[in-house]
């Protein structure tokens, strides 16, 4: 059996595919703020990879969120899926790419517009601050990966008080989600 260490901001997606992934496995879930604090996030994954030692092999859910994420998990068996970030493991390269062209964005997915109270207080943000650091943004994206976005209307609302920033709903399927973390399964098989 596989173990998937991954970021909490993607517990509701990895529960809709888990079906469609085709291979036994146990999850663990860190907390969705963690990448705030490189001290925090690298006891956190280090605590669950030696928790999970002794499987098939360990899959890690996260972005290049630690500088030195890759050393952390050089000795053990596991796979980080091949993204930059949360926003990059949900919407290709080229996706990025195309929106980039419009200006600056901040991007939410459902566990972001859930945890991004959580994650701007740990980084010492208050409303002031968060304009401030986030005034660059033309506005932003709510990834409605769960095809829900309704069920987030009160914290889109509450995200764009807090910010300023206007939203706008962008469908996105979790076919590029799921086909990161078939191959990083692929790359411990390898």
């Amino acid at each position: 059996m596989y173990a998937i260490i991954a970021c909490g901001v993607f517990k509701d997606e990895l529960e809709m595919i888990s079906k469609d992934l085709g291979f036994p496995f146990e999850v663990h879930y860190l907390g969705a703020g963690l990448h705030v604090d490189f001290d925090k996030i690298k006891k956190a994954l280090v605590t669950e990879l030696e928790e999970c030692k002794g499987r098939e092999g360990i899959i890690v859910l996260y972005g290049e969120c630690h500088p030195k994420i890759r050393e952390i998990l050089a000795p053990y068996k596991a796979a980080l899926i091949d993204c930059q970030n949360c926003v990059d493991a949900f919407i290709t390269r080229k996706g990025m790419e195309e929106r980039a062209s419009r200006g600056l964005f901040f991007y939410l997915s459902p566990g972001w517009a859930k945890a991004w109270r959580e994650i701007f207080g740990a980084m010492g943000w208050s409303q002031e601050e968060a304009r401030l650091q986030l005034g660059a943004f033309k506005g932003a994206f709510f990834l409605d990966t769960l095809g829900n976005a309704q069920d987030y209307a009160q914290d889109l609302l509450e995200f764009f008080d807090y910010t300023l920033l206007s939203i706008e709903v962008v469908p996105v399927d979790l076919d590029h989600f799921k086909s990161l973390i078939l191959r990083a399964k692929n790359e411990l098989e390898g």
